[in-house]
Order: structure tokens, then C-alpha cells, then sequence
């Protein structure tokens, strides 16, 4: 399996995976002449990948789902809500013959399994994605919004073999979708306090939103509101939050890729600062950027 970020951030976000022949994108924030250029620089064409999967509503996620459909006749995945929403609120013009799915299920490609999951990001139908192969799993997970607070030393962290999740990955799959509600506000309330590191515990490979550092956030020129609608129920992860979960989350994970990385309240060294103060100098980390393709990180 392999991944690659064709770009990552509130300008637009697009990555591509592939594992047994299938090819897939996860999202359509990036034009289609972008999206052909960027898998392009990669040794990608365009028309081999297929079906391309929608996490959420925003912008940046979703508003050239349309271009892809007509362009180049790549299927769209995404939910229902979702695809109304994205209708409601952008010119993303006519988008026939989409295939819905329900946010908890999994979408079979060939060899490859997709599993859906709810977020509580404050889309109104949003998940990320589980891509697993039969002998790897990747993660695609941004906009996830928050579902604990802050721990008060992350630093201090550890995980025991009796707590580590991964003694039972079977059963840890089996319980992430109980007791989760499926309505348009979701609040966190209605996510298990370790819901996010459960999924994490059986992954090998991730990219995750690692948004904002909080001082800068804190300090910078947003208004109070989208300050608090960035760090609230609903918003995105700080550095700290990002690296906590990778550190609290077994040692399964081979790699991390940090993306969504906020052009206003962040920096990638800063990023790569905090990662490592949390995780040590040994962990594997890489970085999503706003401008350009990833490294092509293989599992």
C-alpha cells in the first residue's frame, strides 16, 4: 500500500492511495487540471483511479467533486447529507450517477476494504477513512473535530500491555461504532473518551490533522468566535492534541503523515517542534503540505 498527499490544508485537500492494482483519491478540494498534475508528478494517471471518497461538505474537501465526475468520469463516493449539502452551498454544478454510502459502513474496491467513520467535526455528515488491504491499514484522518479535552501533561502519557489496545485489535474494531448517534450537530459527548485512539491502535499508516499550535491561535488575527469554533467540539486538533493521540495510541503505527497544517495559526517546524518534544527523535514523521505533493510513503 502506498499513499501520497497531492495537497492538505484549508486551500485544499486531496490524497491518493493505492494498494493491489485499486487506486483511490480521498477528497476533491484541488481543480481537476491540479488533480491531473499533481498524480501526474507522481507517475498517476488520472483516469486510472477508481473512485474518489468525500469525508465531509467543506470547501476545501469537496467543491471539485463535480469537475472530477465530468472531466475525467471518476465515480464519487460520498454520503447523502454530505452530497445535499455540498449541492446547497457551492457551484459544484451537475454530478450524476454518485454512489451513496452511510457513515459507519464499509465500501469494498476489489482487495481493498474502506471503513467509514463518524467524526464530530462540525460537517453535517462528515467521517474519515480506514483503508485496509487484508495486510495494512491506513488512516486518512482530518477535520475530526474533539472528542476529550486536552490532557494536562501529554508528556506523561504511557500505555500499558494490559491497557494497549492492540492486545485485541479484532474486538477493538468490532466496538468503534457502538453507542454512536448519527445526526447532524454530533456532539462529542456522543463519542467513547478514547474513541480516536482505538481507531488508531490498528492502524499502520496515518495522516492526521496536526492544525493549529495553540499560542499562535491564541495570539493571532481571528475573531474570538472562529477561535473558539477551531478549538471547540466541533473544530480541529492543535499540535498537542495530534501528538498525544499518536502517543497514546500503541505501537502499531509505523509512520505518521501531519497535514492540515493552518497557513495562519502554525508552522511546519513548529508542527515538527512539537511532534517531536512529544513523540522522541525515533518515531517516523512526515509532513502534508499546502502547496504540493507528499513523499510517496509506502506500508
Amino acid at each position: 500500500m502506498r499513499m501520497v498527499s497531492l495537497q492538505s490544508g484549508s486551500n485544499g485537500n486531496c490524497v491518493y492511495v493505492e494498494s493491489g492494482g485499486i487506486r483511490l483519491l480521498i477528497d476533491a478540494g484541488l481543480t481537476g487540471d491540479l488533480t491531473e498534475n499533481r498524480l501526474s508528478q507522481a507517475g498517476i494517471d488520472v483516469q486510472s483511479i477508481d473512485g474518489v471518497l468525500i469525508t465531509h461538505d467543506h470547501a476545501d474537501h469537496v467543491k471539485c467533486a463535480g469537475v472530477l465526475r465530468r472531466k475525467f468520469q471518476l465515480p464519487i463516493w460520498l454520503t447523502a447529507k454530505t452530497y445535499e449539502r455540498a449541492i446547497q452551498k457551492y457551484s459544484i454544478g451537475q454530478v450524476n450517477d454518485v454512489n451513496f454510502f452511510t457513515a459507519g459502513e464499509r465500501i469494498i474496491f476489489g482487495n481493498i476494504a474502506v471503513e467509514t467513520i463518524p467524526t464530530p467535526h462540525d460537517a453535517v455528515d462528515g467521517v474519515c477513512f480506514v483503508i485496509d488491504d487484508g495486510s495494512k491499514r491506513l488512516g486518512i484522518m482530518t477535520d475530526l473535530g474533539r472528542t476529550k479535552p486536552l490532557p494536562t501533561d501529554p508528556r506523561k502519557i504511557s500505555i500499558t500491555e494490559n491497557d494497549n489496545p492492540n492486545n485485541n485489535p479484532q474486538n477493538t474494531q468490532q466496538k468503534l461504532f457502538d453507542n454512536i448517534e448519527q445526526n447532524d450537530t454530533k456532539p462529542s459527548s456522543t463519542y467513547s473518551e478514547n474513541y480516536y485512539e482505538k481507531i488508531i491502535a490498528t492502524l499502520d499508516g496515518l495522516l492526521i490533522e496536526s492544525n493549529f499550535d495553540i499560542e499562535l491561535l491564541a495570539s493571532g488575527s481571528y475573531s474570538r468566535e472562529l477561535q473558539s469554533r477551531i478549538r471547540g467540539e466541533g473544530g480541529h486538533l492543535s499540535n498537542l492534541e495530534a501528538a498525544t493521540l499518536l502517543k497514546s495510541s500503541g505501537k502499531k503505527l509505523q509512520w505518521a503523515c501531519l497535514g492540515h497544517i493552518s497557513k495562519e495559526n502554525n508552522h511546519p517546524e513548529i508542527v515538527m517542534e512539537t511532534h517531536r518534544e512529544i513523540l522522541g527523535q525515533h518515531f517516523e514523521l512526515h509532513i502534508a503540505s499546502r502547496y504540493g505533493t507528499s513523499d510517496v510513503l509506502e506500508l
